[in-house]
């Protein structure tokens, strides 16, 4: 009996597998196009402003994540993890995409009140250079709406596992993102090439509006008022996103404010090429595997053998890719970042070492947060996100006078292995036993 369990399992997961790899190259073709547009708008940044104009997208991309970070990782997460529970009914799917839209809502909100009249100075007088406050307002606060909504419908779509569909639609959005970006570089100011990438962003949720419009006798969603069941499903996965805002995005606005701040622009560019880099390539891997990976695992969440057995696998998978991908990069260093951004880059080679270890840490990272994630261990999240950054704060205090811009990678490196070692601890039952 319990050796015919067991076959049943090993078939379940060779089609679990397959499926996995069917999906992913789909997904794939999706992210390997929009990585190759993110870096071709840090190449038009390199060569047309130099480093100091990577250091100001970097900071930037940053600012606009502590907007689309907490509805991302909050209630776009919690929507591809109900839409994904076959247990639910439809009528409650319906309610949590509309209590979701006004949660996303007063979290923008919020948070422009927060960023811009409480600290101004500190977030956006080093974006508005050329135009006035008002007119950088008047893009800055409708795009990045538009961004929010951008990411909202295609959790819709990532929830139903339409990958083919999701494909499509990014690589559209892709487009009109790089071209607004080429326009707002070439012909404007600094401003308006910052805002540029913002604007182009958000006009991708018109690609993902027109989809589901499209299809609205089939995928049927409402906008009514919020219920307190959803919003309290939501607010869990809210509590996990806020953690990742304070100890990951806001904890590196700080640094590279301090950073810019102690070395200048132009310094701070080569670390932010290397840091680019790896936001390029985790691009690829978290919209391959983690647009996949996460509603089907949400599906699997009341079977524990099929789960474990999953994501043992696709950990195995995505280690190995991983290394063979990193070690390509490491051998190639200077070559890759006079390619992807200009003459001279190559000098931040020295920093690319530490950093591709940090980044194999990373992403195995990532599997495992998504697993507590999908088990809305809210508590465990927190607790790993907020050790990960004690020790990423302490390394750059102890090391950054002797080691200056090194110290900030080595610091990244330290700062993952110990994420993914608390993430083995706390998942310890489910992947041990």
């Amino acid at each position: 009996m319990e050796l015919e369990e067991k076959t049943k399992l090993e078939v379940k997961t060779r089609l679990l597998k397959s499926n996995f790899l069917k999906s992913s190259s789909w997904s794939f073709t999706a992210v390997a196009f929009r990585a190759l547009g993110g870096l071709t708008i840090n190449k038009l940044f390199a060569v047309l402003l130099g480093p100091a104009g990577i250091t100001l997208l970097s900071h930037f991309q940053n600012l606009t994540s502590l907007f689309t970070l907490l509805p991302s990782e909050g209630v776009n997460r919690s929507i591809m993890k109900y839409w994904s529970d076959a247990t639910l009914k439809e009528e409650e799917k319906r309610r949590i995409f509309r209590t979701g839209f006004w949660v996303t809502l007063c979290i923008y909100m919020a948070t422009l009140g927060a960023l811009y009249f409480w600290q101004k100075e500190y977030f956006f007088d080093r974006f508005i250079q050329e135009l006035s406050a008002r007119e950088f307002l008047m893009i800055f606060i409708p795009a990045v709406f538009l961004m929010l909504m951008s990411g909202y419908l295609n959790s819709v779509i990532l929830a139903l596992r339409k990958v083919k569909v999701y494909a499509i639609i990014n690589i559209s959005g892709l487009v009109i993102l790089v071209a607004v970006v080429y326009l707002g570089v070439k012909y404007g100011t600094i401003d308006q090439a910052l805002l540029s990438f913002a604007l182009g962003y958000g006009l991708m949720s018109f690609v993902a509006l027109g989809y589901l419009i499209w299809r609205r006798k089939s995928i049927r969603l409402s906008f009514g008022k919020p219920d307190w069941k959803s919003l309290k499903r939501i607010a869990r996965f809210i509590a996990m996103a806020i953690s990742a805002i304070v100890f990951g995005r806001l904890l590196d606005f700080g640094v590279r404010d301090y950073i810019i701040d102690l070395y200048g622009l132009d310094r701070t560019g080569l670390w932010q090429s290397v840091a680019k880099m790896s936001t390029s390539y985790l691009l690829v891997f978290t919209g391959t595997v983690g647009v996949v990976y996460y509603p089907k695992m949400a599906s699997l969440i009341h079977d524990r053998a099929a789960l474990k057995y999953y994501v043992a696998r696709v950990m195995g998978f995505v280690a190995f890719v991983s290394v063979m991908c990193l070690g390509v990069y490491y051998l190639n260093k200077e070559f890759v970042l006079k390619l992807f951004f200009d003459n001279g880059f190559e000098k931040a080679a020295y920093l690319v070492r530490y950093q591709v270890i940090g980044d194999l840490f990373c992403i195995l990272s990532y599997l495992l947060a998504y697993l507590l994630s999908a088990r809305v261990e809210t508590m465990k999240y927190i607790g790993a996100q907020l050790i990960s950054a004690a020790i990423y704060l302490g390394c750059i205090s102890l090391l950054l006078q002797h080691y200056q811009l090194e110290a900030l990678t080595l610091a990244y490196m330290w700062r993952y292995i110990g994420f993914f070692f608390i993430l083995v601890i706390f998942n310890r039952k489910l992947l041990f036993r």
